[in-house]
């Protein structure tokens, strides 16, 4: 027996609609506008009191026909509900023939008759399919996607429109029972290009063998993330390459990147840095205040950068290693939202530029050891001629005089302190090393026996 129930608190409706059906075999039950029809049996024909100010806030099972009652009280937005409306009074001829229309109605019929309208509007494409896959419905927006007249996709057509492959990934999440929210889907438009579609899958209600498919054309949404994808993959084999150290935090200074460099100048490990801990831990907490304040003010490389500056790490065990930081403010909507800073080590560097000191160093002094010599053995040889006369003139005076005589006694001092003055001479041009030793006042003198007499690979002594 056919059912049908009344949605009103109008018992003289009620009492109308049951003579106009007296003797035929629809069964009639009255419930007030806030029935649920979850209840069995389910009613095959719901009829709404269209007079009834609560019934447009009636919500039912809208697979089931919906017939609508009006009379000159009926609101006009009752009618939203409505597959079929008629007027009071109520006639049975009348009643009976809309009746039978409204029950041999598929739930499919029932679906474009009532949301016609608004599938015609939506910005998705919607296509319902049947139990064989076969297209039974599509909106004018899934017509436009996929580039057909309107009208002209039939039910055998979803193999023209979706790429085989695709199809089959569909044919299996159905025959599983599977209805994913979000599934990426090749359609094939009337050119033969193909685009990329987003596609959502549900039962159609009241006929839960059939499925409703919403989706939209995301070609170039995913081309977009796809080149996003790559640039953001580039940017993180660069930052994973780079030879600084490169760490991120957010404005709280917590640290929210921490690349290979910084791990190994460091000798942190990455997985013990991320959310735990943050630039202080770094810098401490005075270099920390102090990248931030210049950061956040002018005159460090301009707001929101800072030009490299010599400060130090600390690495996991607390020993400072000398680094050169440079800053930038990340800005997100005009505001600053992150910090990036590059730390290059500085100790290679240092050593390199001490040992490059170090040489250089030596290098003067054997150029000074060269100089010293050169002028040492150029004053020997200009001495050692008029040394030579004068012990000469000196041994002539010697052997003309009386001995014991002043002129002897002269002669023989003369020749003495030649003798030593050649010895003097003798030494100087000997000399290869610059020589100290202590003097008066902690003043240091040339020492000219160490200096004459030092082997050739010493070094200068102080």
């Amino acid at each position: 027996m056919p059912a049908l129930v009344l949605i009103s608190r109008d018992p003289a409706l009620d009492k109308e609609l049951r003579d106009a059906l007296d003797g035929s075999p629809w069964s009639v039950e009255r419930r007030g506008p806030d029935a649920s029809l979850d209840e069995a049996p389910s009613p095959d024909v719901i009829l709404v009191d269209g007079a009834d100010p609560w019934a447009a806030a009636w919500r039912g099972d809208r697979a089931k026909p919906v017939l609508v009652i009006l009379d000159e009280a009926s609101s006009p937005e009752i009618s939203e509900l409505a597959d079929d409306v008629m007027f009071r009074p109520i006639d049975s001829g009348e009643l009976d023939t809309r009746l039978e229309r409204l029950l041999v109605r598929t739930p499919l019929e029932n679906l474009r008759r009532r949301y016609a309208t608004t599938f015609a509007s939506v910005t998705l494409g919607i296509l319902v399919l049947g139990p064989d896959l076969g297209m039974v419905f599509a909106n004018p927006r899934a017509y436009e996607i996929v580039g057909h007249r309107e009208g002209t996709i039939g039910r055998d057509d979803i193999e023209r429109v979706v790429v085989p492959e695709d199809l089959e990934r569909i044919r299996h999440v159905l025959a599983h029972s599977q209805h994913p929210r979000a599934m990426d889907v090749r359609l094939v438009r009337r050119d033969g290009s193909q685009i990329l579609c987003s596609c959502s899958f549900s039962k159609l209600i009241g006929a839960e063998d059939h499925t409703v498919i919403t989706f939209e054309d995301v070609t170039d949404q995913r081309e977009t993330e796809r080149e996003l994808l790559k640039t953001m993959q580039f940017l993180e084999s660069l930052i994973d390459a780079s030879v600084d150290a490169i760490v991120a935090t957010d404005m709280e200074r917590q640290i929210l990147l921490f690349n290979p460099s910084a791990e190994r100048i460091s000798g942190r490990h990455v997985a013990d840095v991320l959310g735990r801990l943050n630039l202080e831990d770094l810098l401490g907490r005075a270099s920390s205040e102090l990248v931030l304040k210049r950061l956040l003010a002018p005159g460090h490389g301009g707001e929101g950068r800072l030009e490299p500056t010599m400060l130090d790490l600390l690495d996991v065990y607390g020993e400072r290693i000398p680094v050169q930081l440079s800053a930038s403010l990340i800005y997100e909507q005009g505001e600053p939202s992150a910090i990036v800073l590059i730390f290059a080590d500085l100790r290679d560097r240092i050593r390199v530029e001490e040992r490059l000191a170090e040489a250089q160093k030596k290098l003067a002094f054997t150029e000074k050891q060269g100089v010293l010599a050169e002028l040492a053995g150029t004053a020997a040889h200009e001495l050692n001629q008029p040394l030579t006369s004068m012990m000469a003139y000196a041994e002539l005076l010697q052997r003309q005089s009386e001995p014991g005589s002043a002129p002897a006694k002269a002669a023989k001092v003369l020749i003495r302190e030649a003798e030593r003055m050649a010895d003097i001479v003798r030494k100087i041009g000997k000399i290869t090393r610059y020589e100290t030793t202590a003097y008066v006042g902690h003043q240091k003198i040339f020492d000219l026996d160490r200096a004459a007499d030092a082997p050739k690979d010493s070094g200068a002594k102080g």
